[in-house]
């Protein structure tokens, strides 16, 4: 059993007793009293100080048996600042920024805005760059997080809490998001000036914490501790402010997207997340081989780094948004084209009766849920057992992650193009990417392979890419199967799918390097095994639903054709079919 969390919290409550004892002492007692009592005080403190001393040198040794021989004193403190060339582009980005919006304000029309055809393709690309922003804030961290939180004194877990915390601000930011905007009665200009203004305090967020970041490398081993703790609650606004607009942003696109297109669109979006693991990684590598220029860094430093390029990549999201996102808006008129093909098998969701779509969506809530933990536990599990476990460098985690982006993005381009062309259905598409996905998890296990740096990234290829395209399935269904003005329309799907994410983000990094760090690579994929498992029968409920109406539906029609009467055109009178 680890002691450590109950040996901390002892400690901690005698020197809050202590200084509790001498804040009432000095306000109760006389001068000689006060004395007395302070010299006791002091004393106690000082051998409290050897205690915690004597435990924290005990305790340092109890880490997981993968990265107990890393230490902080290993790294490097050589700091790269930031140099005024970025803070130049900075400044004048914050001024074309703020003058754009001016003339909107004035009554002018966003420059790339089009106010006639609300579907349009501008559009569409800056609903998906912003999910683009959200998988490049992960995947810019993760690389340089494990060394981040060991020079700042703490533990692989730690490094799992500033990836996962955040989330917490996030999740409570999508709940108090959820009221702002209605679909009923959606307010397009209040909706783009939301997105724009928390975008544009994430912003300012990040290169905080940049700042921080640089004068931190060269702080006190224990200023550095409590300082992580800070970061880490900075980061948590920074969050904060990204998510309260999300559930507002997907109401803007439900309600521009037609349903016929809304399928094809959300795997696009999925597309466009899971190209952040080819982007994001990329960008750090460069971005370090940039900033280290042949030296050995800060690992504190090159996170501040890591900071500027996704204030960087905030930039781009805010100019696409501020250009391209209009201020007034119309819902589309829907084509009500169905795939004719296709009906004499299943229906679309949004043909099926309100209670077959609540099941859909409430079935998908749940995969949801599932699914995000498969997704973060490969994201977070890679980089750690590629860094620690068969030695590569952390540039070369990185871009390692390439493969899997580059594998998923090909997957659902594949797919979409599949759907699009009518060469599959969306159910059984849906079906078949879990069972593939299931099936990769059995070479997450430590079968002694060689080359299993390899054979674990071709596994997380396996998974997250077949992943990736039942996601994107799964989003498209639950838009069209939400109905709106009632408790499952796209605002409830959307908060729980958010949670859902953000939950995982931050309970799943912390789970995942604690059995990694303790259990193995064998328990990891155990788990992974499981939730997988839960999902592929999600997936079975949701689409032999779909299936099941379609056959009872039908019946129905063949039942109705031989019992009602047919007019015979060449007689000139009416005649029953009877069976």
């Amino acid at each position: 059993m680890n002691f450590r969390p109950w040996l901390r919290l002892l400690l901690a409550l005698r020197v809050g007793l202590l200084v509790d004892g001498s804040k009432v002492g000095a306000a109760r007692g006389s001068s000689q009293l006060q004395e007395a009592y302070t010299r006791s005080t002091l004393s106690s403190l000082g051998s409290l100080a050897t205690e915690l001393a004597d435990s924290e040198s005990v305790l340092s040794k109890e880490a997981g048996p993968l990265t107990e021989e890393l230490q902080a004193q290993g790294f490097s403190a050589v700091t790269v600042p930031i140099g005024p060339g970025v803070i130049l582009s900075i400044a004048v980005f914050s001024l074309l920024f703020t003058a754009h919006e001016a003339f909107v304000a004035a009554g002018a029309k966003p420059l790339l805005a089009n106010h006639e055809k609300p579907n349009s393709l501008p559009l569409q690309c800056t609903f998906a760059i912003y999910w683009l922003l959200v998988m490049v804030n992960f995947s810019m961290l993760v690389p340089v997080s494990l060394d981040y939180a060991l020079a700042m004194g703490h533990s692989a877990t730690a490094s799992g809490v500033f990836l996962g915390a955040p989330m917490v601000f996030a999740l409570l930011g999508t709940m108090l998001g959820r009221p702002l905007t209605s679909e009923v009665n959606w307010d397009q200009p209040f909706g783009r000036y939301l997105n724009l203004g928390c975008q544009g305090l994430a912003f300012a967020g990040n290169l905080v914490l940049a700042f921080l970041m640089q004068a931190a490398s060269q702080w006190s081993d224990e200023t550095r501790k409590t300082s992580f703790w800070c970061f880490l609650l900075v980061n948590g606004a920074n969050q904060f402010f990204q998510a309260l607009p999300i559930v507002c942003w997907t109401t803007m696109w439900n309600v521009v997207t037609p349903n016929s297109q809304k399928t094809l669109w959300s795997m696009i979006t999925i597309t466009c997340r899971n190209s952040g693991f080819i982007v994001g990684p990329v960008c750090f590598v460069a971005l370090s081989f940039s900033v280290r220029s042949g030296r050995d860094i800060s690992p504190i430093s090159m996170m501040g780094w890591s900071f500027v390029g996704l204030a960087m990549f905030q930039a781009l999201v805010l100019t696409t948004a501020s250009l391209c996102l209009p201020t007034v808006v119309s819902p589309p008129e829907e084509d009500g084209k169905a795939a004719d093909e296709d009906q004499d098998a299943e229906l679309s969701p949004e043909e099926l009766p309100p209670e077959s779509r609540q099941e859909i969506v409430s079935n998908i809530i749940i995969y949801c849920y599932e699914r995000a933990f498969t997704i973060a536990a490969v994201e977070v599990s890679t980089m750690m057992l590629l860094e620690v476990q068969y030695g590569w460098s952390k540039e070369a985690c990185g871009a390692s992650f390439m493969m899997v982006g580059a594998a998923t993005v090909a997957t659902t381009i594949v797919s979409s193009i599949a759907l699009s062309r009518k060469w599959v259905r969306e159910s059984w598409l849906f079906l078949g990417s879990t069972l593939i996905s299931l099936s990769g998890v059995f070479l997450l296990f430590d079968w002694r392979f060689p080359f299993g740096g390899g054979i674990l990234l071709f596994a997380d290829s396996l998974v997250y890419a077949f992943s990736g395209v039942s996601n994107g399935i799964a989003q498209g269904w639950a838009a069209r199967a939400a109905m709106k003005g009632t408790s499952y329309d796209i605002r409830t799907y959307r908060v729980q799918n958010a949670a859902a994410i953000q939950i995982s983000r931050f309970l799943v990094p912390i789970f995942t390097r604690f059995i990694l760090d303790f259990g193995g690579q064998n328990i990891y994929a155990l788990v992974q095994l499981l939730m997988c498992a839960l999902g592929t029968s999600t997936v079975w409920r949701t689409v032999t639903l779909v299936w099941r109406r379609g056959a009872k539906d039908d019946q129905e029609a063949s039942k109705s054709s031989n019992t009602e009467p047919v007019q015979n055109t060449s007689k000139g009178k009416e005649c029953t079919q009877c069976t």
